[in-house]
């Protein structure tokens, strides 16, 4: 295949070059070549698995360009009363929704290539190191993945466990202590909330926990059961549900000493992180004796748009 460089690169890497006392034209398009590889190299390359942007569904609806995107905020109101034949002041029940403009915001890296290891790299001919554009491209996705499950109160962005529409279930919690007994009653206490509060029109696929949790569900046997833990017990009855433990729901509550167990239906139409822009990086620019090379990403945060879809408790 034939190698195209770009000039306007190019014409950058050649300042840097000469400052560090290689001007070979040659140099100039190997180093270009070089860096095309690397770029090209951090979009094929997997990265691991981060469990914000894991459990919580992709969307980029939202076009790269977008300032704002709009978010509905629900809340219920009113209730039922029996009345009389011919009534006419039946009380009205209602849902009132709060629209807001959520300003999408840029997630900045970079990384760079110093005079040393550019005369290097073109001296022996060998590859530019792929490790700082690991590094960048990682810094971004942590970034990503702490909006997606907390989201940034600072700018605006709701997450998953945090977002206003995830409605809240009361348990004694205290799993470690608990009996087996109790804390099955509890989880599916959790499960049975998301089935009824939608009327069955959402039925949940996921159930996420801490570690700890899941631990303790795992190792707590059931009497009568033939020596089942109340983790296998659950996977038998609810062959549907994914059930998993966490890192980042330990101490997740809002006052920092509990932690959290989430159930929920995982699909795009209900539950999204608004991503116009995933991971994109541009043209190297000279720079103080160095090439660098700017990452971005864009972020709306996350958008919950079936409360019933989902449920939270304290444990």
């Amino acid at each position: 295949m034939e190698f195209k460089v770009d000039q306007a690169e190019l014409s950058e890497v050649n300042k840097v070059l000469a400052a560090a006392g290689v001007f070979n034209q040659d140099a100039g398009i190997f180093t270009a070549r070089q860096l095309e590889f690397v770029r090209n190299k951090i979009y094929e390359e997997k990265m691991p698995n981060m469990n914000g942007l894991r459990l919580v569904p992709i969307s980029s609806e939202a076009p790269e360009w977008a300032e704002t995107v709009v978010e509905r905020i629900f809340d219920t109101v009113g209730m039922a009363k029996i009345i009389a034949n011919y009534a006419d002041d039946l009380p009205r029940a209602d849902v009132a929704a709060k629209e807001r403009a959520v300003k999408v915001k840029d997630i900045g890296a970079s990384y760079g290539f110093s005079v040393g290891e550019l005369r290097t790299a073109s001296a022996m001919g060998t590859e530019l190191p792929t490790s700082k554009a690991r590094a960048a491209r990682r810094a971004i996705e942590t970034k990503l993945n702490q909006i997606a499950l907390v989201g940034d109160a600072e700018y605006g962005l709701n997450g998953f466990i945090t977002h206003p529409n995830l409605g809240e279930v009361s348990l004694a919690g205290g799993w470690k202590a608990a009996t087996a007994e109790k804390v099955l009653e509890e989880i599916e206490t959790i499960i049975n909330t998301v089935i009824i509060q939608s009327k069955g029109v959402h039925n949940p696929t996921h159930l996420v926990m801490s570690l700890t949790d899941h631990q303790a569900i795992g190792s707590k046997r059931l009497p009568d059961s033939n020596g089942k833990t109340v983790l296998q017990f659950l996977k038998e009855k609810y062959t549907g549900l994914t059930i998993e433990g966490i890192w980042e729901l330990e101490k997740a509550s809002a006052r920092g000493d509990k932690n959290l167990v989430i159930c929920y239906e995982k699909n795009k139409d209900s539950l999204s992180l608004e991503l116009p822009k995933d991971f994109e990086q541009f043209p190297a620019q000279e720079r103080n004796l160095e090439l660098v090379v700017n990452c971005l990403a864009r972020v709306g945060g996350v958008f919950l748009r079936y409360p019933l879809s989902a449920v939270k408790a304290e444990v």
